[in-house]
């Protein structure tokens, strides 16, 4: 038996984004406020769409990255995108990114 453990790099560059509270549903062009301790150090918010994999293979795989409007105050504001070709309504999962490259544990949100 062979057993290979992976550890992203950017996972050893400093302590991981929280986020403290977030929206558990999205509307097509408006905004999320996301509260944040890291708020000022985040550089992007991105919906990741739940997989669905089959045969090795998930046709509908997609990252979106959310526009950030604001910063202050512990709260990041991001743009749902207003074209639902771009995140077809579902489930997805928030991440924050800060200034170094390291996300955030996800939460959930449902765009609709």
């Amino acid at each position: 038996m062979r057993l290979e453990i992976f550890s992203p790099p950017y996972l050893f560059r400093g302590a991981r984004p929280t986020i403290a509270t977030a929206p558990n549903q999205g509307t097509y062009g408006d905004t999320l406020a996301i509260q944040s301790p890291q708020a000022a150090q985040i550089r992007w918010a991105s919906l990741i769409g739940s997989a669905a994999t089959t045969h090795s293979f998930d046709n509908n795989q997609r990252l979106v990255d959310l526009p950030i409007l604001a910063r202050s105050g512990g709260t990041v504001t991001a743009q749902v995108p207003d074209n639902p070709n771009l995140a077809p309504p579902g489930w997805y999962m928030l991440f924050l990114v800060d200034n170094d490259g390291v996300p955030s544990v996800a939460e959930w949100i449902r765009i609709a």
